[in-house]
């Protein structure tokens, strides 16, 4: 795994828990678009957590956040 995804992902993981919780990835995803743009993120992150939580346990570790920020590489901006 590269160094970068491990850096976006620590800017990301708020608590430093090592886990992306559903908050953490919600404020990921609006920091990528303009507040006016999007009243309600919910259920982008709920699709999202739906594909990438592999595990299913409600949160993103880095090996499963490495997908998503293959296929959003503005999560990385």
């Amino acid at each position: 795994m590269s160094d970068q995804y491990e850096a976006v992902f620590a800017r990301y993981d708020t608590d430093g828990d090592g886990r992306l919780a559903v908050d953490e990835v919600t404020a990921a995803i609006a920091g990528m678009f303009p507040a006016a743009e999007v009243d309600d993120l919910s259920g982008i992150v709920k699709a999202l957590f739906a594909e990438y939580d592999t595990d299913h346990d409600g949160l993103l570790s880095v090996t499963e956040f490495v997908p998503l920020a293959d296929n959003l590489p503005e999560l990385a901006g």
